[in-house]
């Protein structure tokens, strides 16, 4: 059986697991909760509490991330080989209690991981456009004194990939048939949805951070780490 290739830094991360065998257990829990419910920085300073030595939260974290991607790669590497992994081959130095708890690990959660693969490989929705305006209502009978300011925003989604330097609301009709134009509706039919959004100021700013802060975290070596992993 051949193994996956792990990174150096990923290595590195991961001398946490020379540890005994039920330490170990909660690191690959924190793991598997780390996929389902996101970090968990309070449970990861509670862990770095109990361990011995000069090790924080910020050290069992990448020690987390670095199991999620040891997870990954297994669950890739036995779907492109055809077979298991062989995990005591890149960890030679571990305990053969530790090495059980990995296999049993990778081997409890990959059928997890290969469906949020299969998943993440499902074309989802794109924003190809959006029209918003802004509406206020400054008085009313009830209220002399009234400012309710409302955002509302149409999304345009589309599930293929578009040019931006296309007009994407509208279809040259020249030179096509009735067939052919039927045929282009009904593909605008099955690949585009359209969504309209009312929503406050405040709630649209927090939307917008929100976005904002994904957009960062997805250019971290982690999430890079995991979508080269994935494709």
């Amino acid at each position: 059986m051949s193994s996956p290739r792990l990174s150096q830094e990923e290595r590195d991360h991961l001398v946490l697991l020379q540890r005994p065998a039920s330490e170990v257990v909660e690191l690959c829990k924190s793991a598997f909760d780390y996929l389902v419910n996101g970090p968990n920085l309070d449970r990861y300073d509670l862990l770095a509490k109990k361990y011995t030595g000069d090790v924080n939260s910020e050290a069992v974290k990448k020690a987390v991330e670095a199991l999620i991607s040891l997870l990954i790669h297994v669950t890739t590497h036995t779907q492109t080989n055809g077979g298991p992994a062989n995990i005591r081959q890149i960890f030679p130095d571990l305990s053969d209690e530790v090495l059980e708890v990995l296999e049993q690990f990778v081997s409890s959660k990959r059928n997890f991981v290969e469906g949020s693969i299969k998943s993440a490989n499902i074309r989802a929705y794109r924003l190809i456009n959006l029209d918003w305006r802004l509406e206020v209502r400054t008085a009313s009978r009830c209220l002399l004194n009234q400012s309710n300011v409302v955002i509302t925003m149409k999304l345009y989604l589309h599930t293929e990939p578009k040019s931006e330097n296309r007009e994407l609301l509208e279809i040259d009709t020249s030179d096509r048939s009735e067939r052919e134009l039927g045929a282009m509706h009904e593909d605008q039919r099955r690949h585009r949805k359209d969504l309209l959004v009312q929503t406050d100021v405040s709630s649209l700013v927090h939307l917008i951070k929100s976005l904002e802060d994904a957009l960062v975290e997805s250019k971290t070596r982690r999430i890079k780490n995991i979508v080269d992993a994935i494709h």
